[in-house]
């Protein structure tokens, strides 16, 4: 007899986001896992799924001293600020000397717009776009879609460097015409168009009735914004499941005040 947990256990066990174990589950990754009354639930033995194999290549895949040199460059540029931090720094936390960060970089300056490269590439591989809509509605009714929130999905060390990478673009919006740009894009347009293509289609299937969903995927975009720019105070990590169970709830609520919505599950049509 199989025993099962829910997301959050298997979250705890595997050392990943409860968003990241639902998305897999979405995309059948996680053998034998099961749905019930609109909560995942998934065998005790099953074992992580193993990491995709991309058939997209990609110039940020960096080895060796660089690698240290980039990543130290992102967990400084965090912490004090890219105009708080000098090659000499970098070079101390990567344990060389100055001289040698220019044989892999010529200038602070272009190690920020690896950074952005970095981000721009990873940003948009990672995330769903509108041409996905299909795919989506195939493993997920669209309020599910919505009350979860769409997932970015990393392997290896991309989370954590993608986190900081957020914010640092985050520190210099104001001050920095690429910086906005980036943020323009991923933040503010690429999930508002998603959002809206997704909710085009289950119109066209008759899954809602018609309604304005442009105007109700920017108020969505809203409120990942709000749990976006709380996220950049660096919240205690026990806030953090509050406020991921928070953002839920406004997104339901926002498609509760929709009198047109007729709320069919997609898996009974």
């Amino acid at each position: 007899m199989l025993i099962f947990k829910t997301v959050e256990e298997k979250a705890e066990e595997w050392g990943v986001s409860q968003r990241h174990i639902q998305y897999l589950c979405r995309e059948g990754r996680i053998e034998s896992a099961v749905k019930r009354a609109g909560a995942w639930f998934i065998p005790d033995s099953a074992q992580y799924p193993e990491k995709k194999v991309h058939s997209i290549s990609t110039p940020y895949v960096f080895t060796g001293t660089k690698k240290k040199i980039f990543e130290n460059a992102i967990c400084l540029f965090r912490q004090r600020g890219y105009d708080n931090v000098s090659i000499n720094d970098i070079a101390e936390l990567t344990g060389i000397r100055q001289s040698a960060v220019y044989n892999h970089f010529k200038s602070k300056q272009e190690i920020l717009d690896t950074i952005y490269g970095f981000y721009h590439h990873y940003g948009v591989f990672a995330n769903h776009g509108p041409e996905d809509a299909d795919t989506i509605l195939q493993t997920s009714d669209p309020m599910e879609i919505i009350t979860n929130g769409f997932v970015n999905v990393y392997e290896d060390n991309i989370p954590e460097l993608m986190a900081s990478i957020v914010k640092i673009v985050s520190q210099r919006v104001t001050i920095d015409e690429k910086a906005a740009g980036l943020f323009k894009k991923l933040i503010l347009e690429e999930k508002v168009n998603l959002t809206e293509a997704v909710l085009n289609k289950a119109v066209n299937l008759g899954l809602y009735n018609a309604f304005d969903t442009r105007a109700v995927s920017m108020l969505i975009n809203s409120v990942r914004l709000h749990t976006l720019l709380w996220w950049l105070t660096d919240p205690p990590a026990e806030d953090c499941a509050r406020l991921e169970q928070e953002e839920r709830s406004m997104y339901a609520l926002i498609i509760s005040l929709l009198p047109d919505v007729k709320r069919v599950n997609i898996r009974e049509q």
